[in-house]
């Protein structure tokens, strides 16, 4: 399993729904729903071996209004990969809706 189809399927574990960097225009849910990418691409090489990729992951939460219990489902379920987020959030205008961001990086060994 890649590192996208594990965090995805630990954000997807919410209930909440959401899909790999952005719905088409008009497509997207009623928040909340989540867009998510990878930002940059790392990884841990010696030796000539990879021993690990370094992901750095975007997260983009959606909803109507901040909502504490929603968004510690998005932070519980990135804890769970033994991340700990970056978080920012704000209204924003042009969407209509708050945004909470989460940022990290995954530690993950391709098996």
């Amino acid at each position: 399993m890649s590192a996208k189809s594990v965090v995805y399927a630990a954000l997807l574990a919410t209930g909440i729904p959401g899909r790999q960097d952005a719905y088409p225009v008009g497509k997207a849910p009623t928040p909340p729903f989540f867009v998510y990418k990878v930002e940059s691409m790392g990884g841990f090489v010696a030796d000539g071996t990879v021993y690990a990729s370094l992901p750095r992951f975007h997260v983009e939460l959606f909803e109507k209004a901040s909502n504490e219990d929603v968004e510690k489902l998005v932070r519980d379920a990135i804890l769970s990969l033994g991340c700990v987020p970056d978080e920012t959030g704000g209204w924003s205008e042009s969407e209509v809706c708050h945004i909470e961001q989460y940022d990290f990086t995954y530690h993950y060994k391709e098996e």
